[in-house]
């Protein structure tokens, strides 16, 4: 287990390394085939046990007395930088399930659009009502154990952690949370896009740490952060409370509601700026608000949210308004954009979505 959590670890650095030493965006082929790469570096003979959340009656005759167990791998001292366990964990194989580790060997499977799993404040867990056990702690100063969910595109899911905080996490998101928290502070990773709405307790802080050069402190609030790799820059936006962004060479912002930071590659944090923070979170209600937004942005977000490519003149780039429903399929949403829009777009043989001004 050593040896393949430090197998993973190398491949983690070394593509790290690339990106930020040529900063580039890669396409969702190129994506997948980086990503295949490196699970199939990390790969290991002992087999993975999967399972898998069908139906309602598959979920019906679990409840009746069929239960999980799990044995937490994935620990570490209070101190430690949950940045350095996220390259640590192991990554499972791209799918089109929504997927949550609860050790390194074990992972469950969803195969529907959307997942609801709550964190108890003694330890159970359930995924859409279905009560999965594990092993809880033994020791009350034993090292944390952390979780890890993993969204693909066009799906969602809702997570309640063991204090009660709510996240909303979106399509092509992954987050890492422990099963309970300790007795300092309260610590998790989002990589990807997430909506939150924190409890409150003042004596014990809540931080998200991101892939994107920042971490956001907060007592008790609700934010969206979104750090989409394909963005080329990170957005904070505040719903309610107040939020402290900490970023490097000590840089630091305190947020009011219904403001936005920007952070770009580098880690740079922009102008505070004041927007509506309802345009920002209505992909929790399935709703993609647009505001004179640019064709070009709402397509990049399309292109994330449901895991494809889409190629586009960028010449051709009007300003749009209006709600797009995420739960639509996306030829259905591109044909109904073509009655506002003079553009026609067909799906080559790749599956790469092409579009071009009438």
């Amino acid at each position: 287990m050593k040896k393949h959590n430090n197998n993973i670890f190398s491949s983690f650095k070394n593509l790290i390394h690339f990106f930020k030493k040529n900063e580039i965006v890669t396409s969702a082929e190129e994506k997948k085939r980086l990503w295949n790469t490196v699970v199939q570096t990390a790969t290991y003979n002992n087999r993975r046990k999967k399972y898998r959340i069908y139906t309602a009656v598959a979920t019906a005759a679990a409840l009746s007395g069929a239960f999980l167990w799990f044995e937490i791998a994935h620990t570490v001292q209070n101190e430690d930088k949950l940045n350095t366990v996220v390259a640590q964990m192991s990554v499972p194989k791209q799918s089109s399930d929504i997927i949550i580790m609860v050790s390194d060997s074990n992972e469950i499977h969803i195969d529907k659009d959307t997942a609801v799993v709550n964190y108890s404040g003694s330890g159970e867990i359930t995924i859409n009502n279905q009560a999965i056990a594990t092993k809880k702690p033994t020791r009350k100063k034993e090292p944390i154990s952390y979780n890890q969910i993993i969204v693909p595109g066009g799906k969602r899911t809702m997570l309640t952690l063991s204090d009660s905080t709510k996240i909303w996490i979106n399509a092509g998101s992954r987050v890492i949370f422990p099963q309970q928290f300790d007795e300092k502070q309260r610590k998790i990773y989002v990589e990807g896009e997430a909506y939150l709405e924190v409890a409150k307790n003042a004596q014990k802080p809540f931080i998200v740490e991101t892939p994107a050069k920042f971490d956001i402190r907060v007592l008790g609030t609700s934010f969206n952060v979104c750090t989409y790799s394909e963005l080329n820059y990170a957005t904070v936006v505040l719903a309610e409370g107040k939020i402290e962004l900490q970023g490097e060479n000590k840089q630091q912002k305190v947020m009011a509601p219904n403001q936005l930071v920007q952070i770009d590659v580098t880690g740079a944090m922009g102008e505070i700026i004041e927007v509506d923070a309802h345009e920002y979170t209505s992909w929790t209600k399935g709703l993609l608000v647009l505001n004179s937004q640019p064709f070009t942005e709402v397509l990049k977000r399309l292109e994330i949210y449901f895991g494809v490519s889409i190629k586009t003149d960028e010449k051709f780039n009007p300003k749009i308004s209006g709600e797009l429903e995420l739960k639509d399929q996306l030829e259905d949403i591109l044909t109904g954009l073509q009655n506002i829009l003079p553009y026609h777009y067909s799906v080559n043989e790749k599956g790469v979505y092409e579009i071009s001004p009438n």
